[in-house]
């Protein structure tokens, strides 16, 4: 019988006030191996912290263009 190949996926939420988003990172094994290694925390953690502050600054963004407006 064959092996279903294993894959980890990891998923971060931020609710904003102009939208709610999403970032989902799927790791999926190579094509000569059955399993996934370890999740790599520690090499994922830029990227995390990069989706944070993009959504930070892209509300804020928003917030300026708002405040703009009403002037």
């Amino acid at each position: 019988m064959l092996k279903k190949r294993q894959q980890m996926h990891k998923t971060w939420t931020l609710n904003g006030v102009y939208a709610n988003w999403k970032l989902t990172v799927a790791i999926e094994p190579g094509e000569y191996t059955n399993d996934v290694p370890e999740w790599p925390g520690e090499k994922l953690a830029p990227v995390v912290g990069h989706f944070f502050e993009t959504v930070n600054l892209y509300e804020l963004r928003r917030d300026a263009d708002l405040a703009h407006r009403l002037d």
